[in-house]
């Protein structure tokens, strides 16, 4: 039997730059969740801790201190941490984060193995059999091709071993990849080659995505455990890692899967549509209200409100988001209700303008276009 606890697209060193008055907090955020994933992995008594790619945001452009702290917090792990290089992290030979990484792997006592190499990584001081690892890392950012090609080809013993492939890059079917220029893989190809669980990276959303913290779920060999923490307005996650135990009697493999939660901040995106009726601060609470304060929100707000609220609005949002981290509001869709009191307050009461528009009060999308656009002639 091994167990291993599962992760991947961590992107350390993101910068955060669209949020500077908290980027710092963003960025150390992601090394605190790492922390816990380690400690996490302890208490579960993980045989391997494995990051399927992109542990790192790039090859160039990462502090050195970082590494250093990622290093050191993988080495806390007593059993075995293999790190996958993906295709924001990938592997050439020649790449400063690789560099950076091996130059501190010198300097501290660690069980950490970059699979860097298409090969067989076999181990054989875990439990009853030899654990095989097959990776297909990257060489690149972007690949017409995947490169499972020499594992297809491989000689895999499927009786006496437990054998397991990492591969890093898009799920046919599952990630986005309209382009298939992400090292695309299929079920079906993954499916035929004689592993005995897969383990991926790329997509930042967890997949299968059903997977039980309370409780290990049995019957997929596919795993996809998308980023420990959210990265940002584009993918909406907890934040998951997978814990992963195989079991191999008489050559018959039976993997058993748990997802962990393990991110801390979260990021929403919003839409907040007003009509009549409808007040500003009720709508806009309803919707972003609830959130725990660990979140960065983006409201989108559109339709119509009450003269009163829409020049209060700026401090109705402060008083509604400001307890979160940070939040954006676009309100370029928003507007003043249009009544008869604006109507005169603006056109004189015998004018064409005034008298058109008092004739659309029924049809508030009408009198709204039609307000706007005396308005626009007027300037």
């Amino acid at each position: 039997m091994v167990k291993l606890f599962v992760t991947g697209d961590n992107h350390i060193g993101r910068k955060y730059d669209r949020y500077p008055e908290i980027k710092e907090k963003l960025i150390k955020s992601r090394i605190d969740c790492l922390q816990d994933m380690v400690r996490k992995a302890e208490e579960e008594g993980c045989d391997f801790f494995v990051i399927t790619g992109d542990l790192f945001d790039n090859i160039n452009s990462i502090k050195v201190g970082d590494v250093k702290n990622v290093v050191m917090t993988l080495s806390a792990f007593n059993g075995r941490v293999l790190v996958l290089p993906g295709n924001h992290d990938y592997f050439t030979g020649d790449d400063k984060v690789w560099r950076d990484f091996e130059n501190a792997l010198t300097k501290t006592d660690h069980n950490i193995t970059i699979l860097n190499e298409f090969r067989e990584y076999s181990f054989t001081d875990i439990g009853d059999k030899d654990v095989v690892i097959y990776p297909a890392f990257c060489q690149s950012k972007h690949s017409v091709e995947n490169n499972l090609g020499w594992i297809k080809n491989a000689e895999i013993e499927t009786r006496e071993s437990i054998n397991i492939g990492i591969a890093h890059g898009a799920l046919k079917g599952i990630t986005p990849d309209m382009k298939e220029e992400y090292f695309l893989m299929s079920e079906e190809e993954l499916k035929k080659i004689p592993v005995d669980a897969w383990l991926i990276g790329h997509t930042h959303i967890a997949y299968p995505g059903d997977l039980d913290e309370t409780k290990e779920t049995v019957g997929y060999k596919i795993f996809n455990a998308g980023t420990h923490e959210q990265t940002d307005l584009h993918n909406n996650s907890e934040g998951d890692c997978f814990i992963i135990r195989i079991e191999k009697n008489d050559g018959e493999p039976t993997v058993y899967a748990k997802k962990y939660i393990s991110g801390k901040i979260r990021y929403y995106d919003i839409k907040v549509q007003l009509g009549a009726g409808t007040g500003l601060k009720e709508s806009l609470a309803k919707k972003a209200g609830g959130y725990t304060g660990n979140s960065v929100i983006r409201v989108t707000v559109s339709g119509t409100v009450p003269r009163t609220e829409y020049e209060d609005r700026k401090k109705i949002y402060e008083e509604v988001l400001g307890e979160y981290l940070t939040y954006e509001v676009n309100d370029n869709e928003l507007s003043e209700e249009i009544t008869i009191d604006t109507i005169r307050r603006e056109f004189a009461e015998t004018s064409f303008a005034a008298q058109f528009m008092e004739q659309l009060m029924s049809d508030p999308t009408e009198l709204q276009m039609a307000y706007k656009m005396l308005q626009e002639c007027m300037e």
